[in-house]
């Protein structure tokens, strides 16, 4: 259940409808993005303005080092040479003296300035994303509490259970490998030939207990192919080698993906949608999708 410290109630997330949850996590998330970004960027900018007082800070010292050595060597010049009008070298002290000090009361200001911008930013940061994540938890509490009755309704209930309770075993896709743009056969040709003509590209030589194109034949349309293979290892280890097909002269269309049930098709395609409008209103940012989660590195 959510946290009680925002007074949201429990709930049951496997009686849940799953591309409901999604949707509803998927808003969440994005409602959280949008809220915190602002906060990070004014963090960024009162980080540089912090780097700016230390760069003045240093400057000021150096200075004041400037002053110092200077002071040295007109006292070691007045001891070497007799000086007739001694109080223009007491005038000139009493001015470094002066300076010295002037100095020093701008660093210790610069100092105090520092500090007090670096607990501004931790203020900052504290209040924005508690403030952000307590009502983006009380929104998703409330969408979750509207819907959470349509979800546990005794129908829907009886309906997720006859529906796992018939799934065939033939369902399980773990195995199981999509490709995308590989052209139709002509002629003699077969599905599983020009599969393994794909295969030979990245080098590997799997058993291919089935190969079968998805879809009824149409002109001007190239189907997928659905491909079985013999473990779940073998699939992640040609979905690692997918990119190589780029640099393939005849597969550079032909792409790799795990069979994903519809479900999981909508969530992706979702997921690329917030991924390609989070990268056009962030130029500046890098996004990647990383298990299903978009990330900013």
């Amino acid at each position: 259940g959510i946290n009680a410290e925002y007074g949201v109630a429990d709930f049951n997330s496997r009686a849940y409808p799953t591309q409901r949850l999604a949707e509803l996590l998927e808003a969440a998330s994005s409602l959280l993005f949008k809220e915190c970004l602002p906060y990070f960027f004014q963090t960024r900018k009162l980080h540089k303005r912090v780097a700016e007082m230390e760069a003045a800070a240093e400057k000021a010292e150096e200075e004041q080092a400037e002053v110092g050595e200077q002071a040295e060597e007109e006292e070691q010049a007045e001891e070497e040479v007799e000086k007739e009008d001694t109080g223009d070298t007491l005038s000139s002290t009493l001015r470094l003296t002066e300076e010295l000090a002037d100095a020093q009361r701008k660093i210790i200001s610069l100092q105090e300035q520092v500090i007090q911008l670096k607990d501004e930013i931790r203020a900052a940061e504290t209040s924005a994303v508690t403030k952000t994540v307590q009502r983006d938890i009380r929104s998703f509490s409330a969408v979750v509490s509207q819907n959470c009755a349509v979800a546990m309704a005794p129908r829907k209930i009886q309906s997720a259970v006859r529906k796992a309770a018939s799934a065939p075993e033939e369902d399980d896709r773990s195995c199981n490998l999509m490709i995308f743009g590989l052209p139709e056969e002509s002629g003699k040709a077969t599905v599983e030939s020009s599969v393994r003509g794909v295969l030979d590209t990245l080098n590997e030589k799997p058993a291919l207990p089935k190969c079968s194109r998805v879809g009824a034949p149409s002109d001007g349309k190239v189907r997928p192919v659905l491909v079985t293979l013999g473990s779940r290892e073998v699939l992640l280890s040609l979905l690692k080698k997918a990119r190589e097909l780029k640099s393939s002269e005849e597969y550079s269309k032909v792409f790799l993906e795990p069979d994903r049930t519809p479900e999981q098709r909508a969530e992706r395609k979702q997921t690329l949608r917030v991924l390609r409008e989070m990268r056009r209103t962030h130029p500046g940012e890098r996004f990647v999708i990383k298990r299903g989660v978009i990330e900013c590195l």
